[in-house]
């Protein structure tokens, strides 16, 4: 009885440290939905209030909705995002923010994320995010948090 005690304690631990944070995004054909808005009331990033986003990379199988090993961040004419965070990961993902107008890249995972600021210019700015399949674990993903401001 005893050893049925341990096995199930074992269980349950291996369990809880697969998982990383209840803050992780599923990637579902309805995530691009659920990260389309702002979340919640404004924060502060840099002492100005702004909007909070998420956005989620997964190394799954596209679905018919969207590609979950893309995603975009669109920082609007005079506004800027920033004070990024990564909220959640499981497994290894490897991914990049870029420009796609120049190709420069601005972000790779492993490095600091925290002051990467994205600015939306004159006339707004698309920035591109992108996981690599073949370097990410199956099945890995990534979700980050910044502010508009």
């Amino acid at each position: 009885m005893k050893n049925l005690f341990y096995f199930v304690l074992a269980v349950l631990f291996i369990q809880l440290a697969n998982t990383t944070s209840t803050q992780a995004q599923a990637c579902t054909p309805t995530t691009r939905v659920t990260e389309k808005d702002p979340i919640g009331p404004k924060r502060n990033c840099m002492g100005v209030p702004g909007l909070y986003f998420k956005r989620s990379l997964c190394n799954v199988p596209a679905f018919r909705t969207y590609d979950p090993l893309k995603n975009e961040i669109m920082v609007p004419r005079g506004r800027t995002a920033g004070c990024f965070t990564i909220l959640a990961t499981v497994g290894v993902p490897v991914w990049k923010i870029y420009d796609p107008s120049t190709g420069a890249l601005l972000y790779s995972s492993g490095s600091p994320i925290a002051g990467l600021s994205l600015p939306g210019g004159g006339v707004g700015k698309l920035f591109k995010m992108e996981m690599d399949p073949t370097a990410s674990t199956p099945g890995s993903s990534v979700t980050i948090a910044y502010i508009e401001y």
